[in-house]
């Protein structure tokens, strides 16, 4: 009796297991990404600032871009459903007010983000 249902159990574990390879052989790679992007400290934002950067402010609130920004500031304004607080809100259901960006490719922005909160 015990036999059978360690053999059982054996099976079970091995089904969940198989299962769960194969899930996860579904799952995309993440897509390559990033060229072109770099976090960069104070000091060189403010030297790319100086050189013809345009600066972009994501804030979600506009009390927290009224506090404070450097000169010439875009702020892309975040239109958000009424549960924003989530933290498990995927973007595609996120709009975001673009019309203000450069409309040259090639230029640089910088983008920032900071909350009272």
């Amino acid at each position: 009796m015990n036999k059978k249902i360690s053999i059982i159990i054996l099976s079970l574990m091995l089904i969940v297991g198989f299962s769960a390879l194969s899930f996860a052989a579904k799952v995309p790679a993440p897509a390559k990404g990033g060229e072109g992007f770099s976090a960069v400290s104070l000091e060189q934002a403010k030297k790319l600032h100086a050189n013809g950067a345009t600066v972009v402010a994501c804030h979600s609130h506009t009390t927290d871009f009224m506090k404070g920004h450097p000169s010439g500031t875009i702020h892309i304004t975040c239109l958000v459903p009424k549960d924003h607080k989530r933290t498990d809100m995927p973007l595609d259901k996120v709009d975001f007010d673009l019309a203000q960006l450069p409309k040259d490719k090639n230029t640089a922005i910088i983008t920032y983000c900071a909350s009272s909160n």
